[in-house]
């Protein structure tokens, strides 16, 4: 089996989403990284509707293939993806991170934004069982108005960092990229190569890039530089005086002018320019 995230979810969480699932009748479902669903908010089912395209027309794998693609397309751009299913159906998926790895998504649906039925639906349908039992289970499920769906998504995320932030999900991850995960944590002056990572934990090279890119959906080079930044700026909130050469030195830049090329290349902004953009935040 697959090494991966382990969640434990607290009575809060549940109670959160249990609600929000009773309020807008919309299923919540948390996904491990690899795609595999862990639990369902107030375990509500499918709704008819979507039961009825997997289980009758044969759009289960259809489906299921979707949402992984949208799962990764959130992973790749660390944020909310919406999207619509093949009947017509909207639903959407937020990646969920800790301390920059990857470690499951939250998918939100389904619900639909208009009154028409899919005609391709709604003609397979007519030819396979030749009722109305697809329209009826369409008419059945949740409607919401362009606007409303933006109040709820907002909800959503924010529920979800939220939840992320307090700790509310526990996680025990295990296996060999979750010690060197907690090795750049610990050393974050060092920067490893691949060959110096992967005989940390006895693997190939090649065996230990994929087993890294797997777990994180990132480069083995591209996550610590993303962590490098991250760190950077950790430092740069909780040390007010400190210089970008200190902290480039903290991070085992010894080229702070290099330092600030790499951040500014991941991040479209100087570090100095972040400075000064925290200063007057900080000011307001």
């Amino acid at each position: 089996m697959k090494n991966r995230a382990k969640f434990a979810f607290s009575k809060d969480v549940q109670h959160i989403f249990s609600y929000f699932t009773r309020l807008f009748g919309i299923r919540i479902v948390f996904f491990s990284y690899d795609g595999q669903e862990l639990s369902a908010g107030d375990d509500l089912p499918r709704c008819r509707y979507c039961t009825l395209l997997r289980e009758k027309l044969g759009y289960e794998k259809t489906c299921h293939k979707l949402d992984r693609q949208q799962q990764q397309l959130a992973a790749r751009t660390r944020q909310l993806v919406t999207y619509q299913c093949h009947g017509g159906m909207t639903e959407a998926v937020l990646p969920v991170y800790n301390s920059g790895t990857l470690i499951g998504f939250v998918m939100i649906g389904q619900f639909r934004m208009s009154d028409i039925l899919e005609q391709t639906i709604k003609k397979k349908w007519q030819r396979k069982f030749g009722t109305d039992e697809i329209q009826q289970a369409f008419a059945q499920a949740p409607v919401y108005t362009p606007d409303s769906v933006d109040n709820i998504l907002g909800l959503f995320t924010i529920l979800v960092e939220f939840i992320v932030s307090h700790r509310l999900i526990d996680i025990k991850r295990h296996g060999p990229v979750q010690r060197i995960i907690e090795y750049l944590e610990e050393h974050p002056q060092e920067t490893l190569s691949i060959s110096d990572a992967a005989d940390l934990i006895f693997k190939s090279p090649s065996t230990f890039s994929h087993l890294f890119k797997e777990v994180t959906s990132q480069s083995f080079r591209q996550y610590q530089i993303q962590k490098k930044i991250e760190q950077a700026e950790e430092l740069f909130r909780n040390k007010p005086h400190i210089t970008i050469k200190e902290v480039a030195y903290l991070l085992g830049y010894d080229d702070a002018l290099y330092f600030s090329k790499l951040y500014k290349r991941h991040r479209g902004i100087s570090p100095r320019q972040y400075l000064i953009a925290k200063s007057a935040s900080s000011s307001i």
